[in-house]
């Protein structure tokens, strides 16, 4: 089968959540995809470009960039020119038309259940155009149970049609000792001898500002490293308790550094209040950090038991399970055994060996593509 994966999301010093996931795809079909052809898509400057990949792996070049009106012309011509059997589209951004079968990765549906949160054409673009893509797709992939729920009820698909494939933990995220090496990595971000810390952005679900208002509002001593782009908001939140020294913002972290950042960490926290994965709490988890995460959406399906959940709409209850989270021993201790155990259940390779079976379950299946929803049997 002949088969091309969008790529063009990862960039250089950008390796958000969909860029990871495509890339540990990529990386695992190297070892289990020697049975078909792949056709990745890339842009000029595409980290991918500096990798080694088999014969069976061909990176493609083209103009147009991620998310653009360009992508809708040139990737179904791509598609033609390579006659492709099947199209992945690893994340909302799909063209309107393609030539032969397609797979969508949806991640969350946050643009449906959080429109407010979004512009008008951001809400314009998933109702019209991605709703159409992923009614479209012969599979839809998504990477939890949660975001499976979501997207049937939010889009009226059947169930059948569906199929979780959880993200993993590289086997690089552990626990480091290497003194030297982790004193480095904190000279590079100038991070404080102790502290708490949050990997996340700004977008309001995230619910930084809530955090902020709880740290300054507990009894904590050690500082709040939020790795995020400095807002104001959160600054006038602290000035307002006092503790705007306390706040410490950081340039954006590399992965290659981000194992050794875990095992610096005092605690981790992630308050979000909808995620359709959550991958830095499970990350944490696995290199023995204590992890606060909010009870919701996907994040308890994700850690397990083995976090200490808040309600993330009440800042009095996460100041509180800080408090425990830094300060009780006992509970410290626990959490750092059984949440690296438990993170090592989520593996990239499962990942892609579940998505390639999805490739070629799409190959099997010889009925047309059609423009509505159509019912799969399982």
């Amino acid at each position: 089968m002949r088969i091309c994966i969008d790529a063009r999301m990862i960039n250089p010093g950008s390796m958000h959540g969909i860029a990871r996931y495509v890339y540990h795809l990529l990386h695992n079909l190297k070892k289990i995809g020697d049975k078909h052809t792949f056709f990745v898509l890339v842009n000029k400057n595409s980290p991918l470009k500096k990798d080694d990949w088999p014969d069976f792996i061909k990176l493609y070049e083209i103009k147009s960039s991620w998310i653009s009106i360009r992508e809708h012309f040139e990737i179904p011509s791509v598609l033609k020119a390579l006659q492709c059997d099947l199209f992945h589209a690893p994340s909302y951004v799909a063209p309107v038309y393609t030539p032969c079968n397609m797979v969508m990765t949806i991640h969350d549906v946050n643009h449906i259940v959080l429109p407010q949160f979004y512009t008008p054409l951001h809400q314009i673009y998933y109702r019209f155009i991605v709703k159409s893509c992923i009614r479209r797709s012969r599979y839809v992939l998504t990477v939890s149970q949660f975001s499976k729920d979501e997207i049937v009820n939010n889009l009226d698909l059947t169930r059948s049609k569906v199929f979780v494939t959880y993200n993993g933990v590289s086997k690089r995220y552990q626990k480091i000792t290497d003194s030297e090496y982790l004193e480095y990595v904190r000279d590079i971000y100038e991070l404080p001898e102790q502290f708490i810390f949050c990997l996340s952005n700004n977008k309001p679900h995230k619910n930084i500002q809530q955090l902020v208002r709880a740290y300054c509002f507990s009894n904590i001593d050690i500082p709040l490293v939020l790795a995020c782009p400095v807002d104001k908001s959160i600054i006038r939140i602290s000035e307002n308790f006092g503790k705007k020294h306390r706040i410490y913002f950081t340039k954006f972290i590399s992965e290659e550094h981000l194992p050794a950042v875990y095992s610096l960490t005092k605690l981790f926290v992630f308050p979000s209040t909808y995620e359709g994965f959550g991958l830095p709490p499970l990350e944490a988890l696995s290199c023995g950090t204590p992890v606060v995460v909010a009870r919701s959406s996907s994040l308890p399906e994700v850690v397990g038991d083995n976090a200490i959940f808040v309600n993330p709409y009440d800042y009095k209850a996460i100041a509180v399970a800080l408090e425990k989270g830094v300060y009780d021993r006992q509970l410290r201790v626990r959490l750092e055994k059984l949440g690296a155990q438990h993170a090592q259940g989520f593996s990239w390779l499962a990942m892609s060996r579940k998505t390639l079976e999805i490739y070629e379950r799409s190959e099997k299946e010889l009925l047309p593509v059609a423009a509505s929803e159509e019912k799969v049997l399982v």
